[in-house]
């Protein structure tokens, strides 16, 4: 599946204005109030283990065991194979976590050659109440140290009501507590509704925090890691029955999480961690936050709704279904769902099923040679005039056929995601198989190439919300420049360009040049939307700016 992911991530890239932009309004609808209110009872949710491992052995089987051991010494915790992922490998004597005798005591259990290395390996804990974890862990992690197997990190949540930006959180905290925070600029990571920051507690410890928007999360991307993915089940779906009682309540107001990651293989006492937390909410009693219901954040989110994609593999005798319902142009992370073995008739099957009411669908038809993409064929298709059917989002276990298959699954208008512009978002009550016909009849309509020229403007209006290429471009990506305009800012012209996806880009010189190439080769009004691909970032002349091609 990974190869299929990068492969399909990559021709949505190249489609981008295709896609549908929810990352970049970070406008809250709803009142102000200060402060977050009615937080839970302290959980962890994961924590990270690095274990030792010899590079110059069998990897694989090294790596197997040490999954395996970790899952048998964690049963009681109800951590199974599919809670423990591998994350990344490197060298263990870079950074200095691992002691040289362990390193020394590790090496005495190979014979012939050793090269030291560990494997960082993710054990999601299903939200374990901390004070009753704490005990149950301390043991466990004594036992996987004799395994050379030792905690790197642990994360330490707490769920609470009204939510905030990015932006208004940073100038809070920056306005506050000044030099005791250290921002940690991965905007183009988390998006707009999530903050991280490093702070060092009363005993010197570095820890990070994070304080994020719980509904944005769910409803942007499945995980920060991954490109294509989703989550909006969790929404209804009673996985973790105290979340999800807690996202119900929070509803009318919405739900936020403050995360803080304390860092070293020791594990404190709950008293110290509490501490931590207890102060940290005490810093954030003034923010300004808001009261913004599911209902409400859902219409504004679906209002940028405007078409949705699918894209079908085939590779030899090897087929691959994709369908993506919206983007984060700042993140890059796509909402919707994978899955091998899909073949024609049936991604057509699905593309009706999960396309949206009176927006246009766009099929992408890849044909591989190896890893190689040969073609990719575009076409563009509708629902019915006046259709009124539901949409579908992956359900359990991502199943592209989903259903109401339990009294404990809620609606989606229950917990907010109601309809909005003849978007119904729903799983029906029956369940659905491939056998079954799809929920609507699509059908072909003419690629519309209206609109695909440079609009040439004679100002920028809210040359502020211009960010530089360097900052909001990423590397190997492929943008398209929709419109443009020269205009002044402080006191220095630039050319503000925004992109099909929605990014606002102030040009440096590089991206100028190539535009202005560009119009030279047509008539100013007739200019097609210009294709580019952010390179490496790089300072000229003592001046920051990206590589374009």
């Amino acid at each position: 599946m990974t190869t299929y992911a990068a492969v399909i991530n990559k021709v949505l890239n190249h489609h981008a204005h295709l896609l549908s932009n929810i990352g970049t309004d970070d406008a809250l609808p709803g009142g102000p109030k200060f402060g977050w209110c009615k937080y839970c009872k302290l959980f962890s949710d994961g924590i990270i283990l690095w274990a030792l491992y010899n590079k110059a052995g069998d990897v694989e089987d090294q790596r197997k065991a040490i999954v395996a051991t970790i899952v048998e010494a964690m049963d009681d915790l109800d951590v199974n194979r599919s809670n423990v992922k591998v994350l990344t490998m490197g060298d263990a004597l870079e950074g200095g976590f691992f002691s040289l005798d362990l390193v020394d005591e590790h090496q005495d259990s190979f014979d012939g050659a050793y090269i030291p290395g560990y494997i960082c390996i993710k054990v999601t804990l299903h939200h374990h109440s901390l004070v009753l974890l704490i005990p149950s862990l301390k043991p466990i992690l004594c036992g996987l140290k004799e395994e050379f197997i030792l905690l790197h990190d642990i994360d330490i949540t707490t769920d609470c009501q009204y939510v905030t930006t990015r932006k208004i959180l940073q100038e809070y905290l920056e306005e506050t507590l000044e030099d005791q925070v250290e921002i940690i600029h991965d905007r183009n990571k988390v998006g707009n509704h999530c903050l991280s920051w490093y702070m060092t507690t009363h005993k010197d410890q570095r820890v990070r925090c994070k304080m994020y928007n719980k509904l944005v999360q769910m409803l942007e991307s499945a995980e920060v890691r991954t490109s294509i993915g989703s989550r909006m089940e969790s929404i209804v779906m009673p996985v973790d029955a105290k979340f999800h009682k807690r996202l119900y309540k929070a509803k009318k107001k919405g739900l936020s999480r403050l995360e803080v990651t304390f860092y070293g293989p020791k594990l404190h006492k709950y008293s110290y961690y509490e501490h931590i937390l207890e102060t940290l909410k005490e810093h954030l009693e003034e923010c300004p936050t808001f009261c913004v219901p599911h209902k409400a954040y859902w219409r504004q989110f679906a209002g940028n709704i405007s078409s949705m994609v699918g894209v079908h593999v085939t590779k030899g005798n090897e087929t691959a279904f994709a369908y993506c319902h919206w983007w984060n142009a700042i993140t890059t992370k796509k909402y919707g769902s994978c899955r091998l073995k899909v073949q024609k008739d049936e991604a057509m099957k699905l593309l009706a099923n999960y396309s949206f009411n009176e927006r246009p669908i766009y099929f992408l038809e890849v044909t591989m040679d190896g890893n190689t993409i040969v073609e990719t064929k575009v076409a563009k298709y509708m629902r019915p005039e006046g259709c009124t059917a539901i949409t579908l989002v992956a359900g359990q276990q991502k199943s592209l056929y989903p259903y109401l298959y339990h009294d404990d699954v809620k609606c989606f208008k229950d917990m907010g995601i109601v309809k909005v512009d003849n978007i119904k978002i729903q799983w029906p009550k029956r369940r659905l198989r491939k056998s079954s016909p799809p929920i609507v009849d699509i059908h072909l309509v003419p690629m519309d190439d209206e609109g695909m020229f440079i609009q040439v403007h004679g100002s920028a209006t809210h040359k502020s919300t211009f960010e530089p290429g360097y900052q909001v471009l990423q590397k190997d990506t492929l943008y398209l420049v929709a419109s443009m305009a020269k205009d002044t800012f402080r006191g220095k012209e630039y050319i503000f360009a925004t992109l099909s996806s929605g990014i606002k880009v102030r040009c440096g010189k590089l991206l100028e040049q190539m535009l202005l190439s560009w119009l030279d080769d047509y008539p100013k009004a007739e200019a097609p939307w210009m294709p580019f691909t952010a390179g490496e970032k790089r300072k000229t002349g003592g001046q920051w700016d990206i590589q374009v091609e």
